[in-house]
């Protein structure tokens, strides 16, 4: 009798940029995408952050905690901690959702297309953990003339010149 031998494999990587030195954006880095259970990631996110980020859910208007946030820093993402947005790149839309024009590298969120709810429109999502962020609007400021409408519940804050969790910075 042969034994068969399941080997696992290997994690998938995607090409991202971490924090580097002054919040700026790192050069490329490959880190593995990050997979978990749906009762993993509930456990990690909590319902509210479950239904935006793994449910493509949507925060009430003008009740993100993130919604008027005017401090410096970076945007992470609340189910992975990548670096997303820049406080620089951030508006007020008078949509009532955290509004950008770019974000903090593009190849750390990725687009598609979204029809539900009877419209067609352009989702954003984490590039590393596949996270439901918002969309991303025509309507923007420049340089871009782009708004990603985001979800406060997507999103964590990290203040200017704050210690940066180990999973958002470069090594």
């Amino acid at each position: 009798m042969s034994l068969s031998v399941q080997s696992e494999e290997p994690a998938r990587l995607v090409s991202v940029r971490l924090l580097g030195s002054n919040d700026a954006p790192s050069p490329p880095t490959e880190v593995p995408v990050v997979v978990k259970s749906e009762a993993e990631w509930l456990a990690q996110l909590g319902a509210a952050r479950f239904r935006i980020l793994r449910s493509s859910g949507t925060d009430a208007p003008f009740c993100g905690t993130l919604f008027d946030n005017k401090m410096q820093g970076i945007y992470l993402c609340a189910g992975c901690q990548l670096p997303l947005f820049a406080s620089e790149a951030k508006f007020h839309s008078g949509t009532g959702w955290p509004s950008f024009f770019q974000p903090f590298a593009k190849e750390n969120v990725f687009e598609r297309r979204d029809a539900s709810h009877g419209m067609i429109r352009i989702e954003v999502l984490c590039t590393r953990c596949d996270g439901h962020l918002g969309h991303i609007f025509p309507d923007g400021p420049e340089p871009t003339r782009l708004r990603f409408c985001l979800n406060s519940e997507a999103l964590i804050f990290l203040e200017a010149g704050a210690e940066p969790p180990a999973a958002a910075a470069a090594k």
